[in-house]
């Protein structure tokens, strides 16, 4: 499935190529690279979307610690998880605690990383792929949000209430 594209198809924001190995550029991107890296027309697969989208989530300290911590330190469950939020047939019923907490991150105000992540990930998305597809995949993962805020809990039953397992007759009774 290939996303059409306004952007980056082999190099990340601050100039480098992607690869699995040098996924994470450790040096803030400028703005000369910035331009640089966005060619006038290009198509991008989901998975080169995702691997994109890692790459900058890596290369941002505090988004990279967050993300490391809620995903057991795998950064791989974070790109198969970002594939599902990319994808456009995603459902939000189907989403794994993982992929909701990070549509979390992505989508809602809340604490300081949600206010962090939230607005560098639709700068990502529109330095990369232009504007009209950006707002479509923001809209998307937007609607996951909401489908997956409105499912209800998934908590089980109540537990039974404890009964009291000493006796009524008091001490010495």
């Amino acid at each position: 499935m290939l996303l059409e594209i306004e952007a980056v198809a082999e190099k990340a924001l601050d100039g480098a190529t992607l690869s699995r190995e040098t996924a994470s550029p450790q040096s803030a991107p400028s703005e000369s690279s910035r331009k640089r890296a966005t060619p006038s027309s290009s198509r991008m697969a989901v998975p080169e979307l995702t691997f994109f989208i890692v790459a900058a989530f890596r290369r941002h300290p505090h988004i990279n610690n967050v993300l490391t911590h809620i995903s057991g330190g795998s950064w791989s469950r974070i790109e198969e998880a970002l594939q599902v939020i990319v994808d456009p047939d995603a459902s939000g019923r189907d989403l794994s605690p993982l992929v909701r907490n990070i549509i979390d991150l992505i989508c809602a105000d809340r604490g300081v990383t949600g206010r962090i992540v939230k607005p560098y990930y639709r700068e990502l998305l529109v330095r990369a792929l232009g504007e009209s597809v950006a707002r479509r995949l923001i809209t998307h993962v937007t609607c996951l949000f909401v489908e997956s805020e409105a499912m209800p809990c998934q908590i089980g039953p109540p537990r039974p209430a404890i009964a009291a397992t000493s006796s009524s007759t008091g001490v010495g009774g």
